[in-house]
């Protein structure tokens, strides 16, 4: 009997600089190496049965990570856990695993910690809440229909702005869901180009997947 397993798993440090593309061989053959009984696809091209979601920027860190897969049979989630740690390269730790609670077409959001190096941070986060305070923040965004226009203040909801020493640390929540998916480092972009905004290369982490009625994605 085929089981589904998800694995929620962290990336970090070098392995932010892993696509995602590469981040799926790279889960494909740590299978293989790992001896679990996955499950693979009929057909002339078998292929694994697995689904690595919400596709992550390259040079963004994350700890909110899905990977979902099928076993041909059931095995322990801390034993599945165990077996794809001990062979998993520097950066990506499995943090949990277990049955799937929701459908992937349930993924509505996601949360991300948003890091701008800064001289001023009192100066910039003025200038963010200026950005923010505008009647709409109209942009091009490439879409699988073509290019169309979105409204970033309608899709953007900011949790949180620290001024901290040498920073600016936004918490931001955008849409991650089949419909619409919105890439922080747009409204970032978007901001730098506001007159007289200055800041160093942006951080990017993301710290939660949520469901489109906004609680836990599991």
């Amino acid at each position: 009997m085929k089981t589904t397993v998800r694995m929620k798993f962290a990336k970090s440090g070098r392995a932010k600089y892993i696509s995602h593309l590469d981040l799926m061989r790279c889960f494909q053959r740590c299978i293989r190496r790992s001896e679990l009984p996955i499950a693979y696809s009929e057909g002339f091209h078998p292929h694994m049965l697995l689904i690595l979601a919400a596709a992550l920027s390259l040079g963004f860190e994350s700890e909110a990570e899905i990977i979902e897969l099928q076993l041909k049979e059931e095995i322990p989630h801390e034993q599945v856990k165990a077996q794809m740690q001990a062979i998993l390269p520097e950066g990506i730790e499995i943090l949990s695993c277990y049955a799937p609670q929701h459908k992937m077409g349930q993924m509505g959001f996601a949360e991300y910690q948003v890091t701008l190096p800064c001289e001023d941070s009192t100066a910039l986060k003025a200038m963010w809440e200026e950005f923010l305070s505008q009647p709409q923040i109209l942009v091009e965004k490439k879409t699988k229909r073509g290019m169309r226009e979105i409204d970033l203040k309608e899709q953007t909801e900011c949790l949180s702005a620290a001024d901290g020493e040498g920073a600016l640390t936004l918490l931001l929540r955008l849409p991650a869901g089949n419909a619409v998916n919105v890439n922080p480092s747009l409204l970032i972009e978007t901001f730098g180009k506001m007159e007289g905004t200055a800041f160093g290369f942006p951080g990017y982490r993301r710290l939660r997947l949520l469901t489109a009625e906004k609680s836990e994605f599991f």
